[in-house]
């Protein structure tokens, strides 16, 4: 078996953790041996380090396998190059859990060497998974399956002023040595301190719908006459817009962007086999620390305003609104009731806040509890996806008539996208202000809510509103798009 770790042109800030290195080889071997299988090898050092972001734009010459989370409010940041290891379930109904199962047998015979003082816990895996497993996908989806885990061969993280630096492998009874030596160490010792300089993204757009606005709105008057039968009490519809560009995106400008103009949002992007699955969600599905389990409603939605009056008014508005209300009622419901089947002391306020970000504020309820023995973040990301928020309620009914109705591929838009950690710790944000990006074409999403009293051209007006982060991120403007 060939060095894991050879041509991916990263290693520690310093030569000196070779020697960590070879010894945690060594014993990985031996273990490798005794399983009959290969065993990940993992090893973690604190490293000087300007920005995560940096080493995720220079890493677009070195892997299709890259990934990037970014919580600014938390000062918070971590990236990922290659992929060591990755699992995708071979069907979708059990898909958290089997992924669980995974992840637990890799960190349970892994070789690793870290500092448990450490904010996060290397190996972290990467994890990703479709809207809709049953929704068979479309080719621009083809490269993010149902479910997806991969650890990277090389992992960033800063929290902070400390910045840690992981190596991982996988190692098998007759793996060589795995020191780096010194050629692949210098080469990417380089690009460890390079910054950011994002270029200016491209303003030659071509911009279609992948309805046009007739159409939607059609769709959400046929939605809003089944709801006011009763059929369904709650409908989540969304709508694709994309752009086609003379130039190449930037997707690391477009991400320093994000996380510029939106640092009170989860900042993500996946990128695999020449695409970039990215946003900047303003929306938690559940965070797990120390047993400690941290998840959020968001749902109810008002423009910002002009001047601090009308943005006061607006808020005040929302808060005041039956249709807002009732919908976010929906969701906190949801959420608290689907926690206290693996959590206890699940607690919310009693009624919503303002969630405020550069072109929208939100209704917004935090909910806290602590996690069960036994039970796992997995446990709560499957439990807990979708939320009424993405999807609507009652929720295999709401899902089957987007599936019959919608006439978009959702792909990972709306779903689970986080990591996890060799502790079990982790955060999920709902992908939601989101964009899938090739090299010169860019899809994005957008969707609301759909109840009883909801208006078409009100909804439709909402889904331009959510789409403006993107669309300002990428170059483009709201006047562009029908």
């Amino acid at each position: 078996m060939t060095n894991p770790l050879i041509g991916v042109r990263v290693t520690t800030a310093t030569l000196r953790e070779v020697p960590r290195m070879e010894a945690a080889a060594d014993v990985a071997r031996q273990r490798a041996r005794e399983l009959g299988r290969p065993v990940l090898v993992s090893i973690t050092t604190r490293v000087g380090l300007r920005d995560p972001l940096a080493l995720f734009a220079r890493g677009a010459g070195v892997t299709h396998n890259r990934f990037f989370w970014s919580t600014p409010a938390a000062d918070f940041e971590l990236t990922g190059l290659g992929a060591a290891w990755s699992f995708t379930p071979t069907s979708g109904a059990d898909r958290f859990a089997v992924s669980a199962a995974a992840w637990k047998q890799l960190v349970s015979e892994a070789v690793i060497d870290a500092d448990p003082e450490l904010p996060v816990q290397g190996p972290v895996a990467v994890a990703g998974f479709r809207f809709d497993p049953d929704q068979p996908p479309s080719d621009l989806w083809r490269d993010y399956p149902m479910a997806l885990l991969m650890v990277p061969r090389l992992l960033i993280v800063r929290h902070g002023d400390v910045t840690t630096l992981t190596v991982n492998g996988m190692v098998d009874a007759h793996s060589s040595t795995l020191a780096l030596g010194a050629a692949a160490a210098r080469r990417l010792q380089a690009l460890i301190g390079l910054p950011l300089r994002p270029r200016r993204p491209p303003l030659d757009l071509q911009v279609d719908v992948s309805l046009d606005p007739e159409t939607w709105k059609a769709i959400v008057a046929n939605a809003v006459s089944e709801l006011r039968a009763g059929t369904l009490e709650k409908v989540v519809l969304a709508r694709a817009v994309r752009l086609r560009s003379t130039e190449p995106f930037d997707t690391a400008a477009t991400l320093h962007g994000l996380r510029r103009d939106y640092p009170h949002t989860f900042v993500f992007a996946v990128a695999r086999g020449g695409r970039t699955f990215l946003g900047a969600s303003p929306e938690r599905l559940v965070a797990l620390r120390n047993g400690a389990v941290a998840a959020s409603a968001l749902a109810g939605t008002a423009p910002r305003g002009k001047t601090p009056d009308e943005d006061a008014a607006l808020a005040a508005a929302l808060l005041q609104s039956a249709k807002d209300r009732a919908e976010h009622a929906f969701v906190v419901q949801m959420i608290r009731s689907a926690l206290a089947e693996y959590c206890d002391a699940v607690q919310a306020p009693s009624t919503p806040e303002i969630m405020r970000v550069r072109n929208v504020q939100h209704l917004f309820t935090p909910i806290t509890a602590c996690i069960r023995a036994g039970y796992d973040i997995f446990d709560l990301v499957g439990r807990l996806h979708p939320t009424p928020a993405v999807g609507g309620k009652p929720g295999p009914a709401a899902l089957a008539w987007i599936r019959d109705h919608e006439r978009l591929d959702r792909g990972w838009y709306a779903a689970p996208v986080g990591w996890v950690d060799a502790r079990g710790d982790g955060e999920f944000a709902v992908a939601l202000r989101s964009a899938l990006i090739g090299r010169r074409e860019a899809t994005l999403f957008a969707g609301c809510g759909i109840v009883a009293a909801s208006d078409p051209e009100r909804e439709l007006t909402e889904t331009r509103i959510k789409l403006r982060a993107m669309l300002e991120a990428l170059g483009a403007s709201e006047e562009m798009i029908g």
